[in-house]
């Protein structure tokens, strides 16, 4: 089988997605608790973040893939707003910095770049609480490289439903939940389907990216 990988024009296009997916479910995140503060702007703090992220995207829109996968880290640095969309944009820093010189990327170093994701996005955080968005890349990046009896990864965006936002212990005992990781795996879900060999079931990407 020929493998196939996925280039800056891919990136942007999983990336578009993925904020679309994220924007989608916005009130849904917003009107659920979140961990640590109750006050219901979580969903709109990520979007704003993504958004700004995509718009940094969008100006170098054909450009290859490390650039683009530089620009939405730029993008969310700059644009991060609340403590989820500070977390975000350090995630896209670790995959910016794991996608850096390729110009293209396949399933394997989408792989790599979700597991340094996760790696710059706990060492960003003083005291890392399980249950969150941190435990959501983190499993993400673990089932993308864990090869299933198909040698497909798992799709990142499922990852919440073997991960209970319940895990976090001050969540558990407050009655609350962390919707960042909600918001994590609904950003996730679209723009993320690829299996080891760069597959893609986003339409036109040879390997999606999320």
């Amino acid at each position: 089988m020929t493998r196939r990988s996925c280039d800056g024009s891919g990136l942007l296009d999983a990336f578009r997605a993925a904020v679309a997916n994220l924007e989608a479910h916005v009130d849904e995140i917003n009107s659920l608790n979140v961990y640590p503060v109750p006050d219901g702007d979580t969903g709109s703090n990520m979007v704003a973040t993504v958004k700004a992220a995509l718009d940094e995207a969008e100006a170098v829109a054909d450009q290859p893939a490390d650039r683009i996968a530089a620009a939405i880290s730029f993008g969310a640095l700059m644009g991060a707003r609340g403590n989820s969309g500070v977390i975000t944009s350090q995630i896209f820093r670790g995959m910016a910095e794991a996608l850096g010189g390729k110009k293209r990327f396949n399933g394997l170093d989408l792989a790599h770049a979700l597991s340094e994701g996760a790696r710059t996005a706990y060492g960003a955080v003083a005291k890392p609480v399980e249950g969150t968005i941190l435990t959501v890349i983190r499993e993400s990046a673990a089932g993308a490289v864990e090869p299933s009896a198909e040698d497909v990864g798992e799709e990142p965006g499922r990852t919440e439903e073997r991960t209970p936002v319940s895990v976090s212990p001050a969540a558990s005992t407050s009655g609350v939940s962390s919707r960042p990781g909600a918001g994590a795996g609904s950003g996730c879900s679209t723009g993320s389907r690829i299996d080891r060999r760069g597959r893609s079931s986003l339409p036109g990407v040879g390997a999606g990216a999320g």
